[in-house]
């Protein structure tokens, strides 16, 4: 008898433990992929956020809450979850982090009801993707937070130049292998406008980005150039390097 109630009873929590799922966990399970820009192991504890940009896209975006915000832009082709490690180190800095996918990319689809990707967009319709990382300072307001960083990587390299040539209030700017011109986000022609602190990394194995980011450092005023050796483009470059790490030291300091 006291065997068969014993086996009831490791029944019901077996059951129990397979059917329970909690949020963060849940969270988890999108953070633990590998997804085009690097192995993903964040924290898993974020919130699944959208808002709207002044032309009518829905932005969709992972939040992470903390202290000063930093807002995390994705390569081409690529969506948010390819920020996954960087922000959960980020977080456990104490920053809110916001990770965006862009308009066009991810779940970032609607626009006034319409479903549109990247592959329709014309030049403008990259530079407008500072319309989104405006939509995204405006969203964190709202939430109670001031943003302190943009950190971009390729064509988000380019989108936080022209956004923050724009904007005097963004503090620093880390731009992983941008291009002094790529889909008609014409960095090169912007970079003397920029006020913010900026770090540039880019790799020795990808030409266009490693000579535009030298370039780039010699216009932003104060810029600083991080070469690698071999380590590929953009947030690939996570992969075999302690990037993240440098990067959350260099805005902390």
């Amino acid at each position: 008898m006291q065997m068969k109630k014993a086996f009831t009873v490791f029944v019901f929590l077996f059951l129990l433990v397979g059917c329970t799922k909690t949020a963060q966990e849940q969270g988890a399970g999108e953070a633990g992929i590998e997804s085009g820009g690097g192995v993903l192991a964040g924290s898993g504890d974020f919130e699944k956020v959208s808002f709207r940009t002044e032309d009518g896209f829905t932005i969709a975006a992972n939040l992470w809450r903390g202290g000063k915000a930093v807002v995390l832009l994705h390569q081409f082709q690529l969506d948010k979850a390819s920020y996954g490690s960087l922000a959960a180190k980020l977080a456990d800095a104490n920053y809110t982090v916001l990770a965006i996918d862009l308009r066009g990319h991810g779940e970032s689809l609607d626009r006034n009801g319409l479903k549109i990707r990247h592959s329709s967009f014309s030049g403008q319709d990259f530079r407008d993707m500072a319309k989104d990382v405006k939509a995204a300072k405006k969203y964190l307001q709202q939430e109670g937070f001031a943003m302190h960083a943009i950190v971009g990587s390729s064509i988000g390299a380019n989108t936080a130049v022209n956004y923050s040539a724009q904007d005097a209030s963004v503090e620093k700017i880390v731009l992983l292998s941008p291009g002094m011109e790529f889909k008609g986000i014409d960095a090169g022609a912007q970079a003397r406008s920029v006020k913010a602190k900026a770090l540039i990394v880019a790799s020795d194995d990808d030409p266009y980005s490693f000579t535009s980011g030298q370039a780039l450092a010699k216009l932003i005023n104060g810029a600083e150039f991080m070469p690698l050796r071999n380590a590929g483009h953009g947030t690939y470059m996570f992969l075999s390097t302690n990037l993240e790490e440098k990067i959350v030291q260099w805005i902390s300091k």
